[in-house]
């Protein structure tokens, strides 16, 4: 029974030692350094108040590096340059950040990528009310090839007959499905390659024709 509980102990030991570091936000004692939104400076006070700025020591530079003594939900108690104080532990980052106009870049770089997923997706939205969304219906099952316009184009086979559908996989041009339904714009598809089955546009697919074979006088 002490074995058993020696081992739950252990454990408990080990998920704290996991758990608490991640609970202190990425805080850690030793050297740190000050990450403003802004790029601004921080204040470091000497005490735990922002009420006025009486109590400022000094401002450190965006990515001035500091020594973190102590911290708690809100103060981290550090020194920088000679100097101890207070400033705002959540201005602390355990490595050195990016330059100021790096890291506005990689914002704005990420709020334009978000801007052009959302103008894709009202475009894809546009592109879907255009197609024919009758029933589709099950045919005499026929072979295609898909057809791209360049060479290293896909076409892609989407789970539902919706340009804004989950992707099952992307073919390079001539690959070969059967189809087993469709109406004026999408036909379901069946890969035996990978037993696959979904929707693909009907305008990226050509009938495979049979030549009649030519016999000989």
């Amino acid at each position: 029974m002490r074995r058993r509980y020696g081992w739950l102990f252990l454990a408990l030991i080990l998920f704290l030692s996991v758990l608490l570091p991640a609970l202190a936000n990425e805080m850690q004692e030793g050297s740190m350094y000050v990450y403003t939104p802004n790029g601004k400076t921080l204040h470091l006070r000497s005490s735990k108040s922002t009420a006025d700025d009486k109590n400022i020591i000094r401002e450190i530079p965006y990515g001035g590096k500091v020594y973190v003594a102590d911290w708690d939900a809100t103060w981290a108690r550090i020194e920088y340059m000679g100097d101890s104080g207070y400033v705002v532990r959540k201005y602390l980052r355990i490595g050195p950040p990016a330059s100021f106009e790096e890291d506005q870049a990689k914002k704005e770089t990420a709020k334009e990528e978000k801007a052009a997923k959302k103008a894709l997706e009202k475009e894809l939205r546009a592109a879907q009310n255009k197609l024919d969304r009758s029933t589709i219906k099950s045919i005499p099952e026929y072979d295609v090839s898909v057809i791209t316009e360049l060479e290293d184009e896909t076409v892609k086979l989407y789970k539902t007959a919706s340009l804004l559908a989950s992707v099952l996989k992307e073919y390079t041009s001539g690959a070969r499905l059967t189809v087993i339904a469709q109406n004026n714009d999408w036909a379901k598809v069946y890969d035996g390659a990978d037993d696959l089955t979904g929707y693909i546009l009907r305008a990226d697919l050509a009938e495979d024709v049979m030549e009649e074979e030519i016999l000989e006088d």
